[in-house]
Order: C-alpha cells, then structure tokens, then sequence
C-alpha cells in the first residue's frame, strides 16, 4: 500500500494517538472512512459516466436528401466515394472497446449487488 510497510504504519497510528489523543482518534478514524467512502463512489460514478457518455448524446438529426435532379448516376469505374455512399464501419475498434467496458462492469455491478 503506497510503499509502506507494516512498522511504518505502526509508527504513524502511533504519534496520531499521541498528537490527537485516546479520544479524538475513533472520531478522526470514523470521519477518514466516510471520506474514503464517499471518493470510491464518486470515482465509481465518474467511471459509469464516461463509459456511458456515448449512449446519452442524441443522435444527430438526419440530413436533408437531395433534390433528385441533383443525383447523377454513378459512371462506371466510380468508386464508393465517388458515389457519395457512407464508408464508414458500423462500429469503429474504439466503441467496440467502450461497448465491451461497458459490459463488464455491468456484469459486475450485477455480480455485487447479487451476492
């Protein structure tokens, strides 16, 4: 834990019940857990948001079609771009990833609240 051995964490508790004294430092050991306590949720919440972040933005709105005397058809060696069809893949490696985080740590928060 941070490099820190078991004597060196004696010696601290040590000189914290002589500087705060037998009774401040149950008080002092409630208060450091409810801190803890309250930074490992807000980093949990933090860490749900950016996972989720994609599925909250709305979707774009959709694009005007063309007039249709604007369409001229394609010529014979054109090629997807020259066409004017999306190229683009249905899901890029980076919202694969984000897709697969986000599944695992539902299974988890399942698994925890399960048992």
């Amino acid at each position: 834990m941070f490099g820190i051995g078991t004597g060196e964490i004696l010696l601290i508790l040590v000189i914290a019940l002589i500087v705060l004294g037998p009774e401040r430092m149950p008080q002092v050991a409630r208060d450091l857990g409810r801190i803890m306590n309250d930074l490992r949720r807000t980093s949990e919440e933090l860490q749900s948001e950016l996972l989720n972040a994609d599925r909250q933005a709305p979707p774009p709105p959709p694009a005007a079609p063309e007039p249709a005397s604007a369409i001229e058809p394609p010529s014979a060696g054109a090629t997807q771009a020259e066409v004017g069809t999306p190229t683009e893949p249905a899901e890029t490696e980076f919202d694969r990833e984000a897709r697969l985080a986000r599944e695992r740590l539902e299974e988890h928060e399942r698994a925890k609240q399960n048992g």
